[in-house]
């Protein structure tokens, strides 16, 4: 018997920008699945591993996610919650 199994294969490393911020990158095959700022190369090995450990236990057949988005953030004009005129209250005594 034999079955067709195919297992992901998630690697991770940690690298350096030109601007010497250092990363921690997460792929499979190919493709960049998760990247992390880190403080220094002994955070970004544990936190490698922990990315690599992660992505094998969510997705072990290597059906990805979709790619993650950087969200914009939209200036709004409105006052906040706090910033309401409030109306006098009228406690029954």
């Amino acid at each position: 018997m034999s079955a067709n199994v195919t297992t992901a294969t998630y690697v991770g490393q940690v690298e350096c920008d030109p601007d010497g911020i250092l990363w921690a990158v997460l792929y499979c095959r190919d493709q960049v699945i998760d990247r992390e700022q880190v403080r220094s190369l002994r955070k970004g090995k544990r936190r490698v591993c922990n990315m690599v450990l992660a992505a094998a236990d969510n997705f072990p057949d290597g059906s990805l996610r979709p790619a993650r988005s950087v969200l914009r953030r939209v200036q709004d004009d409105r006052p906040l919650p706090t910033q309401f005129k409030r109306r006098n209250a009228v406690h029954a005594a």
